[in-house]
């Protein structure tokens, strides 16, 4: 047994001390798989049963990592399944179901978005990149949150519809609901940035992401772009195709299956 102590330069906890480690192991076996000349190959030939273990934080991590990726799938199918099939239990409307898991996914991808540019921006020097546990706990609270506000806010417009007509259901509903979104936000928010103040770059990084993720899905996705995508559908403003998504169907559009909606000429 030969044990080889490596140190890399960088964090043992950071992306670029993975990526080395892989190199390293890459390098090994390249150098043992050959060619090689035949004295040489004799040399070699009993390291090519050998079996390689990488011990210490970077291993560590990387094993951590490499499982935490494989399930990120399954987490992530799994989120998005169970919230859709809420969502639809809710609205029985598979089109405006699908419309409000996009808008929180804008939310995650932009937050992720500005992580990197602000944490690029205060140490362009040793940035090298997201911590890779922050995508995974952004995508599984945000979804979460912006998905609860999204029920709270399609309830309320739903019983406002019924008394108030579909257009002016959605004002009356934002009017009611606005208030009480907009501080949650702000009360969520300012709980994930306490992580700011930790030590530990990947929980500034995640404080960052969850604020910034949940303030603009509090005062842009939400007071903005829900309800004008709802006044465009029950306006007619997606035509045809607006009764597919969930909208009333349009006198005198064509709907997706052919028929038509023009009224008989009067006799």
């Amino acid at each position: 047994m030969t044990r080889v102590d490596v140190v890399f330069r960088t964090d043992p906890f950071d992306r670029e001390s993975i990526r080395l480690l892989n190199e390293v192991e890459l390098q090994i076996r390249r150098s043992l798989a050959g060619p090689h000349d035949p004295e040489e190959a004799e040399l070699i030939a009993p390291l090519t049963k050998a079996k390689f273990f990488f011990v210490g934080p970077t291993g560590s991590i990387r094993d951590l990592k490499t499982v935490t990726d494989g399930d990120q799938w399954k987490i992530d199918i799994l989120v998005l399944g169970a919230v859709f099939l809420i969502l639809l239990a809710l609205l029985r409307k598979p089109g405006i179901s699908i419309y409000l898991i996009v808008s929180v996914f804008f939310s995650y991808f932009a937050a992720l978005g500005a992580t990197i540019v602000v944490f690029w921006m205060w140490d362009p020097a040793n940035f090298a990149g997201l911590d890779w546990k922050v995508p995974m706990f952004l995508f599984t609270i945000l979804i979460a949150i912006g998905e609860d506000y999204n029920i709270f806010l399609m309830t309320r417009i739903d019983e406002e519809q019924h008394l108030h007509g579909p257009v002016e259901g959605i004002r009356v509903a934002m009017r009611k609901t606005g208030t009480i979104i907009s501080s949650c936000g702000i009360i969520m928010a300012g709980t994930f940035l306490s992580l700011f103040a930790g030590t530990l770059i990947g929980l500034k990084q995640l404080g960052f992401a969850l604020a910034f993720g949940v303030l603009l899905d509090t005062f842009v996705v939400r007071p903005l772009l829900v309800p004008a995508f709802l006044v465009l559908l029950y306006r007619g403003g997606f035509g045809r195709w607006g009764q597919a998504i969930g909208g009333p169907l349009v006198e005198g559009a064509t709907p997706p299956d052919g028929t038509t909606t023009e009224k008989p000429p009067r006799t």
